[in-house]
């Protein structure tokens, strides 16, 4: 049985975005900005996995001229997505203070590490989320892509105004091994500086290689499609060989069904001993009357226990 109330105090756009999940909220509680909150009460029973899911999803910022599409008509989907679906992790791309807290509220299954990409260690970001019943972080750190990795806010002089960063997470799954997780959102405009991250990244791979070998994951919103020299400088890392597991799932950004065909830009990478345990990826297309997850389909990873 599920157990629904109202609550005055919270946002209207909790509550828009949870109409979704419960129609028979009326629109005179919406526009009330009451909100809907569920409890429920299944016995939670806890499992032990064979495969797990691994997701990469550009969340899009909350911008008010998405109109359909802003974040506010979109989250309800979303919620239930991750609900269905139940990842262990989930690396989210363009992570706000806006959106972040809305996350936390709603999913309480999760624990979320966000760490904003400006100076005072606000705005847009980076956020990865965490099942708690199956992951068990080890260590975490954020480091901008600049040729100063440790001083927020910084970035390389060929790059657009925005910063960007790489959300380092060694991590453990229920009775598996560590691994470890590069979250990132390569420049949008300048070839060059996705080039200088993302060798600031695989330099990363190798230096936390140095203290210990475990599987890795290098993923996120590269902001390049195939073929680019970005993406080819991934596709031929000498140093440290990884396998791109996308490369047959076809285009990712799509801008809210306006991209046709969509463009590839989102990618999952991992070291080959690690490539052969996975079982499938597939991008995650969901839209109802128009409205979609986000402008990029979200990628999803299932593979074997490490």
């Amino acid at each position: 049985k599920q157990k629904i109330w109202k609550d005055s105090e919270a946002s209207g756009m909790e509550a828009r975005a949870l109409l979704h999940r419960f129609p028979a909220v009326t629109r005179k509680r919406v526009e009330e900005h009451s909100v809907v909150r569920v409890v429920s009460k299944r016995k939670k029973v806890k499992q032990v996995r064979e495969t797990w899911k691994l997701v990469s999803y550009n969340l899009r910022c909350t911008w008010d001229n998405d109109g359909i599409n802003s974040f506010v008509h979109r989250a309800g989907q979303l919620l239930d997505k991750l609900d269905a679906e139940q990842p262990e992790v989930v690396c989210f791309q363009e992570a706000t203070e806006r959106i972040v807290p809305f996350l936390k509220r709603h999913l309480p299954d999760y624990e979320l590490h966000f760490r904003g990409r400006n100076r005072e260690l606000d705005g847009e970001g980076l956020c990865t989320a965490l099942r708690k019943d199956f992951t068990e972080l080890l260590d975490t750190e954020t480091f901008w892509l600049s040729p100063t990795p440790y001083l927020p806010g910084s970035r390389f002089e060929q790059q657009s105004e925005f910063p960007r960063v790489c959300q380092s997470l060694t991590l453990r799954l229920q009775n598996g091994k560590p691994f470890r997780v590069y979250n990132t959102h390569l420049d949008h405009i300048n070839d060059e500086a996705r080039i200088l991250g993302i060798r600031q990244v695989m330099n990363k791979v190798l230096e936390d290689r140095e203290r210990s070998e475990l599987p890795v994951f290098v993923l996120g919103d590269f902001n390049a499609l195939p073929g680019s020299e970005t993406v080819n400088f991934c596709d031929t890392f000498g140093e440290f060989p990884l396998k791109d597991l996308t490369r047959e799932t076809g285009g990712t950004f799509h801008d809210f069904g306006r991209q046709d065909p969509p463009e590839k830009i989102d990618y999952i990478y991992t070291d080959e001993a690690t490539a052969r345990k996975q079982h499938s990826v597939v991008l995650w297309k969901d839209q109802h009357a128009g409205i979609y997850l986000s402008d990029h389909y979200p990628v999803c990873l299932e593979l074997e226990t490490l």
